[in-house]
């Protein structure tokens, strides 16, 4: 797309404030959303792409996001 802000549709508020911590301690920053700010049922959180990013660190949060996906049953 034309902007670096990548949301990722969690569903439920709650599933995106466990995913958000989840990541963290996986060392993977990003900010969950969830209703009041975004409708109820479209919890998100929202990924900032950079160019310093490297490739290397985006397969690492690709990782992560399908471990704790996993582990929260939402992947």
């Amino acid at each position: 797309g034309e902007t670096p802000i990548l949301p990722i549709i969690v569903g439920e508020t709650a599933a995106a404030i466990q995913l958000t911590g989840l990541l963290l301690d996986e060392g993977v920053f990003v900010t969950g959303f969830g209703f009041p700010v975004v409708p109820q049922g479209q919890a998100r959180v929202r990924c900032q792409i950079s160019a310093a990013h490297t490739r290397e660190d985006l397969d690492e949060a690709v990782a992560a996001f399908i471990r704790v996906g996993k582990k929260l049953r939402i992947v």
